[in-house]
């Protein structure tokens, strides 16, 4: 009797070690519009190059901008499985269709942004500039987004309800039980 007390106690222990560890974490930054002392950091982009600049001449006190949106989506969702009425609705009200590995967060004040106890797996991170202006893209995010948008049912209302006028950057990122992972600061 004492053994099998012990045996089910070690099995609860190890079924709720691996149930806790069977998630992860994505952390990140995106550089705001608009910092506190009204300074704003730009993108400055040249003949073959590119690099970044304080805009020291912004308004003082200027208006702060919107908090980036940030959606976490999993690279092998099954879009087909989700009703078309809740597809709509995700794309025209952002309400997430249920059961479903789809994540949503802003950013804080200060550009950071979590998606904690995610499951293990290979996620595509849509970042949305609230401002609307051209962002700067690496090769690699222009293809993570191809890859997302060919994915992506309706992409043409997508792109009009959730994206809109607003610019996204994507980076597809893979995500280890346990681990956190760490997104390079974006800059919008």
């Amino acid at each position: 009797m004492k053994r099998l007390i012990i045996l089910l106690t070690l099995l609860t222990w190890c079924l709720g070690t691996v149930i806790a560890s069977a998630s992860a974490n994505i952390i990140g930054s995106v550089y705001p519009a608009r910092f506190e002392d009204g300074s704003q950091l730009r993108v400055a982009r040249g003949e073959g190059s590119g690099g970044l600049m304080w805009d020291v001449s912004a308004p003082k006190h200027g208006k702060k901008s919107a908090a980036p949106e940030i959606w976490l989506i999993r690279s092998d969702i099954n879009f087909d499985a989700i009703p078309y009425a809740a597809v709509q609705r995700w794309y025209q009200e952002g309400i997430i269709p249920e059961n479903q590995p789809l994540y949503y967060t802003k950013a804080d004040e200060k550009g950071h942004f979590a998606f904690e106890n995610i499951p293990p797996a290979v996620y595509y991170v849509l970042i949305l500039d609230p401002k609307g202006k051209e962002a700067s893209q690496t090769l690699a995010e222009r293809s993570n987004r191809e890859e997302l948008w060919a994915k992506l049912p309706n992409v043409t209302e997508f792109e009009f309800f959730t994206v809109g006028t607003k610019t996204c950057l994507v980076e597809k990122v893979t995500l280890q039980e346990g681990h956190t992972v760490k997104i390079r600061p974006g800059i919008i």
